[in-house]
């Protein structure tokens, strides 16, 4: 089986997280500054690719609630700021979740040290 892109792109390093009130939670990451996915993005000067840190969001959210989700809808995603894991490669995630029926309604915001640099707002299927 072949290597998922995601896989070793962070690690958890803390959460917030608790099923008996999963609305609002925040998760410490770390991205890995090695992870291959920055020869080609880009070489001598790494940038966290927008869709990894999608991914990223898609992936904890899956870890936490224990289910499959399909994103159906990313209608408000910002890259503030350019993240170089080689610069900064902690930050946390908060995360706010509505879920309406079968579909998560997500609000997710990348800081470090009170910056911004990734926002996204969209909407996850759950799927059986």
């Amino acid at each position: 089986m072949t290597e998922q892109l995601s896989e070793k792109f962070y690690t958890e390093i803390s959460s917030t997280y608790s099923p008996e009130h999963p609305e609002t939670f925040s998760s410490i990451i770390e991205l890995n500054p090695k992870h291959k996915v920055y020869a080609g993005h880009f070489p001598n000067i790494s940038i966290a690719p927008g869709v990894l840190l999608i991914q990223t969001i898609k992936d904890i959210l899956v870890e936490k609630i224990k289910k499959k989700l399909l994103l159906t809808e990313g209608n408000n995603i910002k890259f503030v700021a350019v993240i170089n894991p080689n610069e900064i490669k902690d930050f946390q995630i908060d995360f706010t979740v509505k879920q309406v029926d079968d579909t998560l309604d997500v609000s997710a915001n990348y800081t470090n040290r009170g910056n911004s640099f990734t926002k996204f707002k969209g909407k996850f299927k759950i799927v059986q």
